[in-house]
């Protein structure tokens, strides 16, 4: 499927004028290529103004809705599981990954009352640009803004989306592929299965599945590749290789886009694209639940106070000496995690003294954990209960507690350090 640049210069972005006449010659409309416009759409009715009970730590799409949204697909695939996961179905698995990355679905709250809603100014906005702009700002979701951990892979072979799709494409020499090994074949693993229904989706191939026995998940046991699908992969791996795509060793967010000055000269109709919506800074006063094993205290502190200054409270809270270095993690509202480390680290997106209460991305009911001492790994699990008032304070306050917190160091016998 990567044929085409083989005997390219990979200093810069040169694709072949195969693959150039290719783009050019594609029309992008409500019905195609592939079925992505018309799927996405579909996801959005079904969550719908009210959202939807999400199931999990993740927050995925309630387990109990599964079978009906599946039959709404363009895409629907057979199986034969009692209790089906998202992940049992590739192509709504993809599609929450593209919503989740794109910013029109947030998760709010915490299991088991979490629930998945959609932004409307997002989806307004995501409605509002043309077919071949909608279609582009799904595709950037999937390759810029997406990860795999939106869909619980962190840690898994892929580490970005980017290099899963080159992998399931460095794979698919033949243009029409056999995948009857459900263990080495082409699309082991949920990441693999669930890029190539992303690649069917945006119309690059085509599945063909197989009935599945009892107790068994969706089986494709072919992909067959399409020009539009080659070409598409060749520029896009060519963008790849010259550097001009984003890394993802950091979880910060990527400016501009970098779909549009690659596409753009192809498609002139591709002018506008979908905005990444900031997280707005939050004046009041944060009140928290910090707990530790049975331990907990409730701590408030204004919008203004630094994480830095809420990890010294919280550890002073605890009894604990603030002797080791420390970081804060949360699930951004795109799915990713954001580490924000304290200042003694050397490289991090974020410093604990660099951001205030106010900037943080945690909705009311949301949570963060605070690991502190990288040896021993103390986790502070901290919940955001309100947002109140501002009120006139020199610093955090402990309003309440309970429980004796665990000893920092299990010794037998001070006297002898």
């Amino acid at each position: 499927m990567l044929e085409f640049i083989a005997a390219q210069d990979r200093s810069g972005f040169d694709i072949s004028g195969q693959v150039q006449q290719i783009l050019r010659d594609q029309e992008i409309d409500d019905d195609g290529p592939g079925t992505i416009l018309q799927d996405f759409e579909t996801l959005l009715h079904f969550i719908g103004d009210d959202g939807l009970k999400t199931t999990g730590k993740y927050q995925f799409l309630p387990q109990s809705k599964l079978d009906e949204l599946n039959l709404q697909m363009s895409h629907p695939v057979m199986h034969r599981l009692k209790r089906p996961q998202q992940r049992s179905f590739p192509h709504l698995h993809g599609l929450y990954l593209v919503l989740r990355a794109s910013g029109m679905a947030t998760g709010v709250g915490a299991s088991p009352s979490g629930r998945l809603m959609l932004d409307q100014e997002t989806v307004i906005s995501w409605r509002d640009l043309n077919p071949t702009e909608r279609y582009f700002a799904l595709l950037e979701s999937w390759l810029v803004h997406g990860s795999p951990e939106i869909i619980a892979e962190r840690g898994s072979w892929a580490s970005s989306c980017m290099t899963s799709l080159t992998d399931v494409a460095f794979r698919l020499r033949d243009r029409r592929m056999t995948d009857h090994d459900r263990r080495g074949g082409l699309l082991y693993a949920t990441m693999g299965m669930t890029t190539a229904a992303l690649m069917e989706l945006f119309g690059w191939v085509r599945l063909e599945f197989a009935e599945p026995e009892a107790g068994e998940s969706v089986r494709v046991t072919a992909i067959e590749r399409r020009d539009w699908g080659d070409a598409m992969v060749n520029a896009l791996n060519a963008a790849f290789l010259s550097r001009r795509w984003p890394t993802f060793d950091e979880e910060g967010p990527v400016e501009g886009s970098v779909m549009q000055p690659l596409f753009q000269p192809y498609f002139p109709e591709y002018q506008r694209t979908l905005a990444q919506k900031e997280w707005p800074y939050r004046d009041g006063t944060f009140t928290w639940r910090v707990s530790l094993g049975k331990a907990w205290r409730r701590i408030a502190a204004s919008d203004d106070v630094s994480l830095d200054d809420l990890a010294m409270t919280i550890l002073k809270a605890f009894e604990f000496d603030s002797d080791h270095l420390y970081c804060f993690e949360l699930r951004q509202p795109n799915g990713r995690t954001l580490r924000i480390a304290c200042p003694y680290e050397d490289d991090a997106v974020a410093f604990t003294d660099e951001v205030a209460l106010g900037d943080l991305p945690i909705a009311e009911g949301g949570s963060m954990k605070m690991i502190f001492d990288y040896g021993e790994s103390w986790r502070f699990d901290i919940k955001l209960e309100e947002i109140g008032p501002p009120a006139e304070s020199d610093g955090p306050r402990i309003l309440a507690q309970g429980g004796k917190p665990p000893a920092q160091y299990d010794w037998e016998d001070e006297d002898d350090y």
